[in-house]
């Protein structure tokens, strides 16, 4: 029985597969603003005050037809992320500004009824990414202990906060996920506008030699992007 329910699961996902893969599907590329922020609280409750950050969102998406006016669009994109915070935190840094580079995959089940000339773009889904590195900038050298760095260095993502470097600005765990929900028009088919809200779930407050430190560590943003399909 245990078998049998095993190779049942695996005809619907190889029939899942043939079906999508033979959908009608258009590729595209995307471009855009993000305006991003973290959610960042200590172990006693006490919420950071950051400040949002813009960087660059780009990548490739894929509309799938799934029946009449749903489908589902993946993409792959590089987004800029970070946050500004005036003053505390890293080194005791004056206007710090925290650049961190991910490679994102958000997953959009799309509602879309036609509007005038073309689609209203009405839709929701899951993302998780990866954080691949970045840079961190401040007005005033940082001071860890006795060392006394200068007002810049290189962000890292790591899943234990006691490997890092003197200037080195750990970000926090280098795998995240969440939510996002996106609202925009498609133009003829072709050219699209869309607003995309994301809120992380995932704890990014890396462990230290083994300890789980409290308090909690989300990132969220706001996408404005451009889309043209190929």
């Amino acid at each position: 029985m245990k078998y049998r329910n095993i190779r049942l699961s695996l005809l619907i996902v190889l029939i899942f597969t043939f079906n999508i893969a033979n959908a009608q599907t258009k590729f595209g590329i995307r471009s855009g603003l993000n305006i991003s922020n973290v959610t960042d609280k200590s172990e006693n409750g006490d919420k950071q005050n950051t400040k949002s950050l813009s960087g660059l969102l780009i990548g490739l998406t894929a509309d799938v037809h799934l029946a009449d006016n749903f489908y589902i669009q993946p993409a792959l994109q590089y987004a800029r992320k970070g946050f500004k915070q005036e003053r505390g935190g890293f080194g005791s840094a004056t206007n710090l500004r925290v650049k961190a580079d991910y490679l994102e995959l958000p997953v959009n089940f799309l509602y879309k009824p036609k509007l005038g000339m073309g689609r209203l773009l009405l839709g929701a889904g899951p993302y998780v990414a990866y954080g691949t590195g970045g840079s961190w900038k401040s007005d005033t050298d940082i001071i860890i202990g006795d060392i006394v760095s200068k007002g810049n260095g290189n962000v890292a993502f790591r899943n234990d906060a006691s490997v890092r470097n003197d200037s080195e600005y750990n970000y926090g765990r280098p795998f995240d996920y969440g939510f996002n929900a996106t609202v925009g028009y498609e133009f003829r088919e072709c050219l699209s506008l869309q607003i995309t809200g994301t809120a992380g779930i995932a704890n990014l407050v890396p462990h230290f030699n083994g300890y789980q430190p409290g308090g909690s560590l989300r990132n969220r943003g706001l996408g404005i992007s451009i889309g043209y399909k190929l």
